[in-house]
C-alpha cells in the first residue's frame, strides 16, 4: 500500500508524515518562494501570481487603484502561508523509521494548501507547464530537477486537497483553495494531473 502523506488523527489533528529529505526540500522551497511572491519577476510568473483584474489595457487607472487596494494584502497572505510552512518544519526530528510527523492546526492546513499551490504555480509557470503537457524531462535536460520538484509538489497538493474535500463531502465549499486538483485550470491555478499526481490509495482517517 502506498504511503499516505496526510492523515487525520483521532483527536482531529491533521498529521503530515514525511521523509526527512522531503522536509528539507519543502522547507527550502518555501524559503525560496518568499522572495518570489514578494518581488516576482516580470512576465508570466508575476501575471499568474497576481493576475490583472482589468484585461482591457485602457483600464490602467482602474488597475492601479485595484492594486493599491489589494496587492499588499495578497503578498502578505502568500508570505504568511510560506512562513507558516517553514516554521512548522524547523527543528523537527525523524523517528526511528526516518519519518517526520508534523501536526497541523486547522489554520495551518489552509496555509500549507496555499503555500504548496503557490510553489507549484511559480515552478510550473517557469517550466511552461500546460494542461496537455507534462514534466517528464530527460535527466540531462536542465529542467529535470524542477520537473521532479513540480511533480512532487503536485502530489502533496493533490493528497491534501483530496483529503479535505472528502471530509467536506457533498456540502461543498466556496474556498478556491479547495478546487478539485484534477479540475479545469483557472486563474492562479495549474493542472493538478501532472506527473506524480494521484497517490495509489485515497487519503483517509487514521484509525490507528
Amino acid at each position: 500500500m502506498a504511503r499516505r502523506m496526510f492523515k487525520r488523527a483521532r483527536n482531529g489533528t491533521l498529521v503530515a508524515t514525511m521523509y526527512e529529505q522531503e522536509v528539507e526540500l519543502l522547507a527550502m522551497t518555501a524559503r525560496d518562494m518568499v522572495a518570489i511572491v514578494e518581488e516576482p519577476p516580470d512576465g508570466d510568473v508575476r501575471d499568474r501570481l497576481y493576475p490583472r483584474a482589468y484585461l482591457d489595457p485602457t483600464e490602467e487607472k482602474a488597475q492601479g487603484e485595484y492594486d493599491a487596494l489589494v496587492h499588499d494584502d495578497l503578498v502578505q497572505a502568500r508570505r504568511t502561508a510560506l512562513e507558516v510552512v517553514v516554521a512548522g518544519l524547523e527543528g523537527v526530528e525523524p523517528n526511528r523509521r526516518g519519518m517526520v510527523e508534523i501536526s497541523l492546526s486547522a489554520e495551518d492546513e489552509m496555509q500549507w494548501l496555499t503555500a504548496v499551490n503557490d510553489a507549484r504555480l511559480v515552478i510550473g509557470t517557469a517550466l511552461g507547464v500546460t494542461e496537455e503537457g507534462d514534466t517528464d524531462y530527460e535527466p540531462n535536460d536542465p529542467r529535470f530537477e524542477y520537473g521532479v520538484l513540480y511533480g512532487w509538489l503536485t502530489q502533496v497538493h493533490f493528497e491534501l486537497v483530496t483529503l479535505l474535500l472528502d471530509e467536506i463531502g457533498e456540502a461543498g465549499t466556496d474556498d478556491p483553495r479547495l478546487e478539485s486538483p484534477g479540475g479545469p485550470t483557472g486563474p492562479g491555478e495549474l493542472p493538478g494531473n501532472a506527473p506524480g499526481g494521484a497517490p495509489d490509495d485515497e487519503p483517509g482517517r487514521d484509525d490507528g
